[in-house]
């Protein structure tokens, strides 16, 4: 459609004829007279009819315009009503953030600093996504991941966060005099080197239970009284497991920070992926335990 006959157009003509002139018309539209005068001119010619006289000075509509008035301000209205809804959802946009990553990650380490987000930056709502997949930055699902690994779609921000340690441990006051069992991943992910490692280790170990998430191996090996590899900064806080004694190997887990391409210089998403780096260097780097995550 020509824009002379779109909706620009009609939004000139509203103003026009809620002003009365054209220099008035032009002020709120913030446009000059010219280009106002030579829009509604074109308009007019487009519609074969002149739609405003001159009286007294000021522009009044003629028979063509004075029918559809009555539309042309409920038109107005609807579109400053949708306006109003658009800065609302773009304000709601830039406060609402949302992030994922493994399930423990979330529990151990991201949830447990909720306090210091919400003290910080009240305004934020944040969305946490529990989610072992590689959930699509290009498909607006996630704002930014925390991930065990540079799996990332290419226009996606990574930061490295470094490296931690996953250890061969066992619950505490076990009596190892006999065979112990194992707990451990299942062949989905068999390739972590976390699982690799606990394969050379202990490759002869009778097997007591198989899991997806770690928390339920934690949950497994004490109950079956097992070996599990667990990351070194949960051993660190959690009395009830110790590491394995001996000159065992260890596996090494990277960890990325990724964030939205097109959402990286919103300022929450930013004060939220400084927040979350933070909370992951807090969890594996401080020696005292972290109060647990409800």
């Amino acid at each position: 459609m020509n824009a002379d006959r779109g909706w620009v157009s009609l939004e000139i003509l509203d103003c026009i004829v809620r002003r009365g002139t054209l220099s008035a018309a032009a002020r709120e539209l913030g446009l000059d007279q010219t280009t106002v005068s030579r829009r509604l001119a074109a308009l007019e010619r487009a519609l074969g009819s002149e739609l405003f006289s001159r009286v007294d000075g000021r522009l009044v509509p003629t028979r063509v315009l004075e029918p559809v008035l009555e539309r042309l301000k409920m038109l107005a209205d609807e579109a400053e009503t949708t306006m109003a809804i658009l800065r609302r959802n773009g304000e709601d946009l830039q406060e609402h953030v949302r992030i994922t990553s493994v399930g423990f990650m979330l529990r151990r380490a991201i949830a447990p600093g909720l306090g210091i987000l919400v003290r910080e930056h009240p305004g934020i709502r944040l969305d946490m996504i529990d989610d072992d997949n590689v959930l699509s930055f290009e498909k607006h699902d996630v704002d930014v991941a925390l991930r065990l690994g540079r799996r990332a779609e290419n226009s996606t921000q990574v930061r490295s966060l470094g490296t931690f340690r996953y250890m061969l441990c066992r619950p505490a006051g076990l009596d190892s005099r006999g065979a112990v069992p194992i707990v451990h991943f299942g062949e989905r992910l068999a390739h972590l080197p976390e699982m690799t490692t606990l394969k050379r280790i202990r490759p002869n170990s009778r097997t007591a239970f198989v899991g997806n998430r770690l928390d339920l191996l934690v949950e497994a090996s004490l109950q079956f009284g097992a070996e599990v590899m667990l990351p070194e900064p949960v051993v660190r806080r959690d009395p009830r497991f110790v590491i394995v004694p001996g000159d065992h190997e260890f596996a090494v887990r990277s960890c990325f920070l990724m964030i939205h391409p097109h959402r990286k210089r919103v300022q929450s998403v930013r004060a939220v992926a400084r927040w979350m780096e933070a909370c992951f260097y807090r969890w594996r780097d401080e020696e005292t335990p972290m109060p647990p995550a409800g």
